[in-house]
């Protein structure tokens, strides 16, 4: 199968986005299909060469099709993405043309929204939209991958048919982990004292504008603290501006770092004695996220403390995390301390959760979506 793979970003970038879509990409190649990645021409960048910068293999092609790259004027406003976005969906389907794919598969909805594109419309949906266009778009298409269950939920609702519909949660590569350094060595390196029980955040720390649980991970890990327990923080992940906010009112034991090549993560899971992913509750975390940390976390083979929202239900029970209330800090503290407390209840669950991370590899994930679409035509 021939699979030209639309992604309208900045590529890479130090967003999950970007991730999703090379690992996908990588998936998809490495079941067989002949894949080529099709993204604008747009600066900044954190690198010319994306195989380089998530240490990939070269087995798909990467193209950078030409559009008028307006995002960088602000004051355009919301005009900016539209003359962006035409003008490189216009460039991209004399492109995609050439290459005649059997599946033209892109995470933006309105790839598909501007005149013939060649192929098999597969739209993976990370967000729902609102304006009649995109609603008409959408019953359009072909096939939709969703995240969630409540997001298919919501399709059928609005008409879409159950059976054009695959609902396939996030995954994680196992190469992340592959030559990962000791425990003891990680330690040193990161200057984590081994007395010391750290708490690793990873991941930007909003989405959408939507506050990720740095807050309350910092207010926990600070009532911990207050105890004498001897528990640290870290945060790897913020953009410049989340560490700019965060980095002027932290207290001792609290360090947030920035974005980190996804091919580098294994030294602060390596060093970690307890994983952070302690979301609020908003409608978009509750029923349609599906957040890459939580499948890394489930094959780090680390214990995480995750909050009781239907979407991380989906993938995690008690048996595999301990499960907080969302935005509750005290409820973070019980959690926290109960995995301090009770390190072989942790590990059971640490290693319960790295044996479901075997179902949520990007490599099952593609070769599922892949088998479902023939048979769906």
């Amino acid at each position: 199968m021939t699979i030209a793979y639309v992604a309208n970003s900045r590529f890479p970038s130090e967003k999950a986005q970007s991730d999703h879509v090379m690992q996908m990409c990588a998936a998809f190649a490495s079941a067989g299909h002949r894949v080529t990645l099709l993204v604008p021409e747009r600066t900044p960048v954190m690198a010319d060469d994306p195989f380089v910068w998530y240490g990939k293999p070269k087995t798909f092609a990467f193209e950078r099709v030409p559009c008028v790259d307006t995002l960088r004027w602000l004051w355009l406003g919301p005009l900016a993405l539209w003359i962006q976005t035409l003008t490189f969906v216009l460039n991209l389907r004399r492109r995609i043309r050439d290459i005649a794919p059997d599946v033209t598969y892109s995470r933006e909805l309105y790839t598909f929204g501007f005149g013939d594109v060649p192929g098999l419309h597969v739209w993976e949906s990370h967000a729902l939209p609102s304006s009649v266009w995109a609603w008409r778009l959408i019953r359009s298409l072909d096939r939709i991958v969703t995240l969630t269950s409540a997001s298919k939920e919501r399709l059928v609702a609005k008409g879409v048919s159950a059976g054009r519909i695959l609902v396939e949660p996030d995954a994680v590569d196992p190469a992340l982990f592959d030559a990962a350094p000791s425990r003891e060595n990680a330690r040193r390196d990161l200057g984590i004292g081994e007395d010391e029980f750290l708490c690793l955040y990873t991941g930007k720390f909003t989405t959408m504008n939507m506050p990720k649980g740095v807050d309350e991970s910092v207010d926990a890990v600070t009532a911990l603290r207050s105890e004498g327990r001897k528990v640290r923080l870290l945060a790897v992940g913020g953009t410049p501006e989340e560490l700019g906010r965060y980095t002027s009112s932290v207290g001792d034991g609290i360090e947030f770092l920035g974005h980190q090549p996804q091919k580098d993560l294994k030294r602060f899971y390596a060093a970690a004695d307890l994983l952070l992913m302690p979301f609020p509750y908003t409608k978009h975390y509750a029923y349609f996220m599906s957040p890459l940390k939580l499948f890394e976390y489930l094959m780090s083979g680390v214990p995480m403390v995750v909050t009781d929202l239907q979407s991380v239900r989906e993938i995690v029970g008690d048996a595999e995390a301990f499960i907080a209330k969302p935005g509750d800090v005290a409820s973070l503290v019980v959690e926290i301390r109960r995995a301090m407390d009770a390190p072989e209840d942790a590990r059971a669950r640490a290693d319960a959760a790295w044996k479901l991370s075997s179902k949520y590899t990007w490599t099952e994930r593609a070769r599922r979506i892949a088998a479902w679409l023939p048979t769906s035509v």
